[in-house]
């Protein structure tokens, strides 16, 4: 496997708090991994290092063997975050055509096509306030991803949904992964949600932000949400919990 994402002794500290302490990680070519840990261990900082929106204190990142800044002005990342960052005044295909009109890029994916992929052929003229919450963060995703970026961070994205709407997103992310391969990085705070999608769960620790653990998911893919009522899934995910709350009582 290739290496798609390193970092190496990645130090962050704001004044005098030390959030992030030498984290060693690399993320290999089409993986999933997903970030947990308590509040504050700097789950989200550790994201916001691979895109470029913080410069680390000292230690060493790359994306594709490059500088991340330079990842992202080329427009190799997808970014999705908890709340949909859509245009009101656009209907859902206007706002996923918006980012090849930003981006430019040439070898896109098709918006239509993506659209009916992400099962909303019939409400692609639809304004967001016109959508659930579920199908506004589906075109989201399909807005992160239309430029078909190497690259696919997400923080949170299915954290403003009811439970039922995660179940099926997280179902439905990991079709649409397996028809698009991404390298990806997701923040969570749902051991269900990781084990669900993750290749491997990073278990950060907190004061100051640095790896725990890491545990291997190896159920097949695709994951129906019917795995939830095998017993290997709640053993993987009383495991990964175990790990969690040792973490939070150190």
């Amino acid at each position: 496997m290739t290496p798609a994402i390193e970092l190496h002794k990645l130090c962050k500290s704001f004044g005098d708090v030390e959030a992030l302490q030498n984290v060693d990680l690399t993320v290999q070519e089409g993986e999933f991994i997903a970030l947990i840990g308590p509040s504050g261990c700097g789950k989200t900082t550790l994201l916001r290092h691979v895109l470029s929106l913080e410069e680390a204190t000292s230690g060493e990142i790359t994306v594709g063997g490059e500088h991340p800044e330079k990842v992202r002005r080329s427009n190799k990342l997808g970014i999705v975050f908890q709340r949909a960052a859509l245009v009101p005044s656009r209907t859902s295909l206007e706002n996923v055509q918006m980012t090849l009109d930003i981006t430019g890029v040439k070898t896109p994916l098709s918006p239509e096509g993506l659209l009916d992929q992400f099962d909303l052929s019939e409400f692609k003229g639809h304004y967001p306030h016109q959508l659930s919450g579920g199908m506004q963060q589906r075109v989201n995703i399909a807005a992160a991803m239309v430029h078909n970026p190497p690259y696919l961070m997400m923080d949170e994205p299915f954290g403003a949904l009811d439970e039922m709407t995660r179940e099926f997103m997280c179902e439905f992310m990991g079709e649409v992964l397996l028809e698009n391969p991404k390298t990806t990085i997701l923040v969570t705070h749902s051991i269900d949600e990781a084990v669900m999608l993750a290749d491997r769960i990073v278990i950060l620790a907190p004061r100051p932000g640095r790896i725990s653990t890491i545990v291997n998911v190896d159920f097949p893919r695709p994951r129906r949400r019917e795995i939830k009522t095998q017993s290997a899934f709640a053993d993987k995910v009383l495991e990964v919990r175990k790990l969690l709350y040792a973490v939070e009582a150190a």
